[in-house]
């Protein structure tokens, strides 16, 4: 899977505190991301940092804080669902951390993605918690041409 496409914001009218901690350069950020939308702010004791403002087509916002003097970054977002925020980043989970779990959470799956076969028998391929997760499985599917049919179903 790739990053999903974004709109770069200049500011954002949300305050978060960090999700979640993660071991990336700025290097890596840039190359992933592009420039900063921000650049050299002040985080008040950590040190200087860059900041990537990114909005999502389901509407989630997303800053990402890239350290100067270190390599970790901190996620912040205007939705706590973890899980949501790391489909649309596309960014390992196993090198996150968390500092204050009582901040974000994982949603359960709430969305199913279904594939009909030739005889009309229905599997589900995959349960996950965002609708916009759960669609891009389906249309990853679609894309393979096979004559399978997928889509998404809200889970009973």
């Amino acid at each position: 899977m790739s990053a999903t496409p974004w709109t770069p914001l200049s500011a954002v009218d949300w305050t978060s505190p960090p999700l979640a901690t993660l071991v990336v350069s700025r290097a890596f950020l840039r190359s992933r991301f592009g420039p900063p939308q921000l650049a050299n702010l002040d985080s008040n004791g950590v040190g200087l940092f860059d900041a990537w403002l990114m909005r999502f087509e389901c509407g989630l916002e997303v800053a990402i804080w890239g350290f100067h003097d270190r390599d970790v970054g901190e996620i912040h977002a205007s939705d706590t669902e973890r899980r949501h925020i790391f489909f649309h980043l596309d960014l390992d989970r196993a090198k996150a951390s968390v500092w204050w779990p009582d901040y974000g959470h994982d949603a359960p799956p709430r969305w199913r993605v279904v594939r009909a076969d030739d005889n009309g028998n229905e599997f589900e391929v995959r349960v996950v918690p965002s609708r916009c997760e759960a669609e891009h499985v389906a249309a990853v599917f679609e894309a393979r041409g096979h004559k399978q049919t997928y889509w998404v179903t809200q889970c009973a």
